[in-house]
């Protein structure tokens, strides 16, 4: 490639015309989401081939998004003022916030002479000639220099993709190969993975497949304005998915939107009857939707999501019997989570919270998510009722059944519309949170962590020796519920 990082020449791999390299996972292409989804394979223990295709200057990009973003106007769901950079970096990355806390955007610099082959394999300028220029391409390259030195990361910097091959069976397409020639010597060479990335900055890789099978590819679920961010405009954010893998801002698509959190499904990524193959730089969506994921931090988080995803793929074989295990979309998530990767967007939850885990996947699970649908705000300080701890004991996952019979008197404080009704009265059944009296439940008394505990203690499995909190008489707060209910979570859903 003509820009990007630089490597030392031992790093890069050139294959010789007509040879064949074989690996568990190839990335294609040199855009931000290459970049991430290659070091977050790496950093999950995986090994992975990444070729860079393209002359995306990594370096150039990312100081460009950086001014756009000092220049631009935005503003919180928090009560309609100007969203802060705390705000703002609770969406992203654990990782990506430590790289933008180190990133600080560079006044544009004058072309270089051109740079040998061998030295310009992820370099666009001499280092010696531009010292500042290194010292970005340094905080890029020193992350994945470890890997090159121990082969755990082959790197082609000199190849364009020019065909994908497939294999296929009764309308199942099986992707296994690409093709690609190098741009000096023009011969061709081959990179044969069980699962593919294609992180090239336009879908090459998908628009080559689409072309050669002579078929209009689409994706598992294509992502629509409508369903992600219009679909009520009061909301402060789009339709989250059960197999949602990664949120994004989405700004700019309508003057009237406020910004709100984009969920990304994995079902975006991959192509229906189509195995071994995700896009990654461009999930399925409308071309309105385009812009969003063309974002740097967008396509951040896309390429570290789908990194993960890959590295869990390769130790369960394939994408397929990763996504064919049971509740495999929550203990996928699972790992996103402890990755520091938010999956379900709060502003009011700070990626050290320590009970970032415990509410991040409890709202993922729809048990305990915001209190309010127009705020992204989780509140976890506010004390837990009654009626709140009713309302997620019903959410809760295999439910066991409930009795034939109700004789319980009617209550005189929890009528037909109240909003709790239907838990409360489940939560009476099945003897989980009694009334007080017999005619008074009391939905709005605030209980207190030994309540709390009281409560949820019996549904936990058996072999649990460690209480989530110490039990006292002080208010149980809405952090305390996520915590008490996560492992119950844990034992139905883990794997």
């Amino acid at each position: 490639m003509a820009s990007g990082l630089t490597v030392r020449k031992s790093g890069a791999l050139r294959p010789a015309p007509r040879e064949t390299v074989f690996c568990k996972t190839l990335v294609v292409g040199n855009s931000i989401a290459a970049y991430t989804a290659t070091l977050a394979i790496l950093q999950a223990g995986g090994q992975v081939c990444w070729a860079q295709a393209g002359a995306q200057d990594l370096v150039k990009t990312l100081n460009q998004q950086q001014r756009s973003q000092q220049a631009e106007s935005r503003f919180s769901w928090r009560k309609g003022r100007r969203i802060s950079p705390w705000e703002d970096a609770t969406i992203m990355s654990q990782s990506q916030q430590a790289f933008w806390t180190h990133w600080k955007p560079q006044p544009a610099l004058p072309p270089a002479p051109p740079a040998a082959p061998e030295a310009a394999a992820l370099s666009a300028s001499s280092p010696a000639s531009l010292p500042a220029r290194q010292s970005k391409e340094n905080q890029l390259r020193q992350a994945i220099n470890p890997y090159l030195q121990s082969q755990q990361l082959i790197l082609i910097p000199r190849g364009l993709p020019v065909r994908v091959l497939y294999s296929q069976q009764r309308g199942q397409r099986r992707v296994h190969q690409v093709v690609f020639q190098d741009p000096t010597t023009r011969q061709q060479f081959q990179v044969h993975a069980k699962l593919i990335l294609d992180a090239t900055a336009d879908g090459f890789l998908q628009q080559d497949l689409a072309t050669a099978s002579a078929s209009s590819l689409v994706p598992e679920h294509q992502l629509t304005l409508d369903e992600t961010v219009t679909a009520v405009q009061q909301d402060a954010r789009g339709t989250f998915f059960p197999d949602t893998i990664a949120v994004v801002m989405a700004s700019g698509l309508d003057g009237r939107a406020k910004p709100r959190p984009l969920s990304v499904p994995l079902r975006s990524l991959v192509l229906e009857n189509t195995e071994g193959f995700l896009s990654v730089s461009l999930p399925g969506c409308e071309p309105s939707l385009r812009p969003v994921f063309q974002h740097p931090r967008a396509q951040w988080a896309l390429g570290e999501a789908a990194g993960q995803i890959a590295a869990r793929a390769a130790q369960a074989g394939s994408l397929a019997a990763l996504r064919s295990a049971p509740n495999w979309a929550w203990t996928l998530q699972q790992t996103l989570v402890r990755q520091g990767i938010p999956i379900f967007a709060f502003d009011d939850i700070a990626l050290d919270d320590p009970d970032f885990e415990a509410i991040q996947m409890v709202a993922i699970a729809d048990v305990v998510r915001t209190m309010r649908r127009r705020d992204l705000s989780f509140r976890p300080e506010t004390p837990v009722t009654k009626a709140v701890l009713a309302s997620a004991l019903a959410r809760l996952p295999k439910q066991p059944a409930l009795p034939t019979a109700n004789n319980t008197a009617p209550l005189s404080d929890v009528t037909p519309y109240h909003w709790a009704d239907q838990a409360i009265q489940t939560a009476i059944a099945t003897q989980t949170l009694p009334p007080e009296t017999d005619t008074a439940f009391r939905p709005y008394k605030v209980l207190s962590k030994r309540q709390l505990l009281q409560v949820v203690q019996p549904l936990y499995p058996t072999d649990t020796v460690t209480l989530p909190f110490s039990p006292d008489d002080t208010p149980a707060r809405r952090r305390h519920l996520s915590r008490s209910l996560y492992p119950i979570l844990q034992f139905r859903l883990g794997s």
